[in-house]
Formats: C-alpha cells, structure tokens, sequence
C-alpha cells in the first residue's frame, strides 16, 4: 500500500537529461546514516564533512521540507528511485555517501521504516548517532529558535541574536514541550536500533566541540574504512549561539521540577554510558 507522502519522492517538473546525468552516475561503495535529535549540532557536523570533500555530503535528504525540491533537481520517479538516485548525486568522488536524519523524519516519509532500513541498513551502510549530553540546554535552544526563528550563526547576524534574547521569555512549559520532543525522538531511535540490531557510533554535540572537527572527521573517515588523511582547511561556519540567557533558562528550567529532571536524567544514564570518544 503506497503511503500519503509518496508523492514528494516524484518530480514535479521534467528535464529528462538532468535524469540521465545523475543515472549516469555510480553508485557510492561506503555509505553512512548519521541520526540525530534537533539542536544538538548536526548542521556543524554537515558543514565539516562538506568541507571534508571525501565523505558525502551528510545533508537532511529525507527532511519532509527539502524532499520535493531534492526530487525534482535528481528528477526522481518515485520513492526507489529517489533513494538510489540521491545516492549517485550526492557521493564524493572516492564512493562515499552520508545523510542526516532524524527519528520524526524517518517515520514521518516512511510509516512502515523497511524499505527504509532495506536500503541503508546493509552490510556496506554504518551509522552514527549524534545526541546531546544536556538535554535540558538542548531544548532550551529548540524553544528559543521555534520562537524567535532565529536558528543558525551562518544566517544570524548580532542584532538577530540580541533580538532573540529579548523576545525569548523562561517559559517552563514550552521548555519542558520540547525536552519531551527530544526525548520521544532518543527513545525512538533507540527503539530502532534495537530492533533493526544497529550498531551505530554514539556522539554527542560536547564532544565534536571538545574535539574539534578534523578529530571527528578522523572518526568518521574511519568507520567508512578511509585511511587517516590530511584534511584540507577546516573553517566551521556554524559557531555556538547560545548566550548566557540560554544557560540561565537551562539553570532555572532543572530548578523548577528536580523530580521531573531526576527521572530523564535517570532514564537517560544508561544512553550516555554507551558513548564512544571521538579521540582515540
């Protein structure tokens, strides 16, 4: 049975030699699945292994928001086509392919998730699982960019940052509203790995800072059995934009609830004793 959303996996416009060029293309020989939760650095991680230029592009190809504007620049005929044809397009030229996904992205164009782990769930596919240690700033900076649609450094200036401070107010309910959202959306993903046997690469957004990103790409280039490289110059555009509003609200939401933060802190301990260190 097809599903409601199929429809954005076929191309709206038709160029058919844009379609050859991309069919003409190979297909990658290592490929990787980086899942992750919303604010916990995942846009700096795309911007690294793009500069990277040998490990994919690791972009949102099944955000629901990018996928019909994907379809039509591949010229896919439909959801198959669009998983192999993404593929051709995006590989770096020494075979290697990655994306980005989240676990409300994945359920969202894929009710039933085996076609979806049929293709990258295969002996060539490995995964990372890209989390944040604290979840509680994590979702105080979801909070704040669902209000004032301020997101990323790359497009916010100063004065946007300044303007977000002041229209963000502490608001513990929306903090705690998202903190949920980013806690379904662990427990899913967990949930999934368990049932599909994944073994993924557990990181966290501290640690990429801590480490930097020719030490994260190293790890990555590793699982996708690239020998160490000399990276060309890494120049990360995305930068922290937190303020010191967004540790205060961090402080202030854990102050309000102890018994509500002890029970995700408890149901999350054994997730975090799981990760694995990006400096080996």
């Amino acid at each position: 049975m097809s599903s409601v959303v199929d429809h954005l996996f076929i191309r709206t416009t038709t160029d058919e030699e844009r379609r050859q060029k991309f069919a003409a293309l190979p297909l990658p020989t290592h490929r990787l699945v980086i899942y992750f939760t919303p604010r916990s650095g995942s846009s700096w991680l795309t911007d690294v292994i793009r500069q990277s230029r040998r490990l994919g592009a690791g972009n949102e190809i099944f955000n629901p928001n990018f996928v019909q504007n994907i379809a039509n620049g591949i010229q896919s005929l439909g959801r198959d086509d669009y998983i192999e044809q993404v593929q051709r397009r995006f590989a770096s030229g020494n075979g290697r392919f990655s994306f980005e996904i989240t676990s409300h992205q994945l359920d969202r164009l894929f009710p039933d998730p085996t076609p979806f782990m049929n293709a990258f769930n295969a002996p060539d596919c490995r995964a990372v699982w890209l989390i944040r240690r604290n979840i509680v700033a994590q979702a105080v900076s979801l909070a704040k960019m669902v209000t004032t649609q301020v997101s990323h450094t790359p497009q916010a200036t100063e004065e946007e940052r300044v303007r977000a401070d002041r229209e963000f107010c502490f608001d513990y309910e929306l903090i705690k509203r998202w903190l949920v959202h980013i806690r379904n959306a662990e427990c899913r993903s967990e949930e999934l790995f368990s049932l599909y046997k994944i073994e993924p690469l557990r990181i966290t957004y501290e640690d990429m800072m801590a480490a930097g990103a020719a030490a994260t790409l190293n790890k990555i280039a590793a699982l996708l059995e690239m020998p160490r490289t000399k990276w060309p110059p890494l120049t990360p555009k995305h930068q922290k934009l937190g303020t010191p509003q967004n540790d205060d609200f961090a402080a202030r939401f854990r102050a309000t609830d102890p018994a509500f933060m002890s029970k995700i802190d408890a149901e999350r301990a054994v997730m975090l004793a799981r990760l694995s260190s990006i400096v080996d």
